[in-house]
């Protein structure tokens, strides 16, 4: 079996179009779509399903899939460290990255990448933390920054820092009162959250089931700018990073409170796979430079203002 036909099928899977496929591959439609025909007639399965929509894996095509897509790309970074290492060619790495982080890093981190290593052509791209985390695994990216621990034995991470949340509410509102709200108050109040069970939502579903407390939720939204402009509605409050929401506060879009109590913070970290360290060359470099600089855009900065700054403190009669 070729290795090139199995390139072609991963390439098709994750695009989901025999179109979009053979664009980005430059190789005529008519042959890539018989190069499928070929490796299904070799497998004896049917791959795809053909819709108007585009091609859609199968029940053995998500299988095959799965079972090839990570092997093919540490063979195409093996290949691509000795072409680099003997001519300076340009090589390809893809960088995921969650929405919320990407908003505040991704254009700072998309120059510096440019300018540090220009032989290496980068993708960015946005997603969840559980798809980034599975993608990663598969072999579709290089390496992604998490909101949560993948527990997946086949990636490397490494804790880049952790950000405390913060209470957000609409401006000028006058509950709860002065600058800090107990964790326990602030959970009981009626939130804004994300949908999916990791990450943020799972810092806050776990400090929840901590406390005791049974949370009151009066919207689902997986935007954190979203959610701030809900907020800033009236819909309800949030909690979320101080980091993902201090430029709103202090611009005065949101009123803020810390959080006093048990800590409610949100571990960042940094995933690649193990088997990609064997590809060498400059992979440890691309590591460590991304690590470090996704660690620094993230942190909180001294001078951070709460929105107590920006109120003046309230008290209850």
């Amino acid at each position: 079996m070729e290795i090139r036909r199995l390139s072609y099928f991963v390439r098709i899977a994750e695009d989901g179009s025999l179109t979009r496929a053979a664009g980005m591959i430059r190789v005529a439609q008519s042959a890539l779509s018989r190069q499928m025909r070929l490796l299904e007639e070799e497998l004896g399965v049917t791959l795809f399903e053909r819709t108007a929509r585009g091609m859609r894996l199968t029940g053995d095509g998500e299988r095959l899939h799965s079972s090839v897509a990570a092997p093919l790309r540490e063979l195409e970074l093996a290949i691509q460290g000795i072409r680099s290492g003997a001519s300076r060619g340009v090589a390809h790495l893809a960088l995921g990255l969650p929405s919320s982080v990407a908003e505040l890093t991704g254009h700072s981190l998309a120059l510096q990448l440019r300018s540090a290593f220009p032989n290496i052509r980068f993708r960015l791209i946005e997603g969840p933390t559980g798809g980034l985390g599975d993608w990663l695994a598969r072999g579709m990216i290089d390496f992604a920054v998490l909101e949560e621990v993948s527990r997946n034995d086949l990636l490397n991470e490494q804790k880049l820092l952790s950000l405390p949340f913060m209470l957000v509410g609409p401006p000028g509102t006058k509950t709860p009162s002065g600058s800090s709200v107990d964790i326990e108050k602030a959970l009981a109040l009626p939130l804004i959250v994300p949908s999916h069970h990791l990450g943020v939502r799972a810092a806050i579903n776990d400090a929840a089931h901590r406390s005791g407390v049974r949370l009151d939720i009066q919207m689902e939204a997986d935007s954190t700018r979203l959610i701030q402009e809900l907020v800033q509605s009236g819909v309800g409050y949030a909690l979320l990073p101080e980091r993902y929401v201090m430029e709103a506060v202090d611009n005065g879009d949101l009123r803020g409170w810390a959080i006093s109590g048990p800590v409610l913070a949100l571990d960042i970290l940094f995933a690649s796979r193990k088997a990609s360290e064997r590809a060498g060359w400059q992979f440890a470099s691309v590591v460590e430079f991304i690590a470090r600089m996704a660690a620094d855009a993230l942190r909180v900065t001294p001078n951070t203002c709460l929105s107590m700054q920006h109120h003046p403190q309230i008290h209850d009669d």
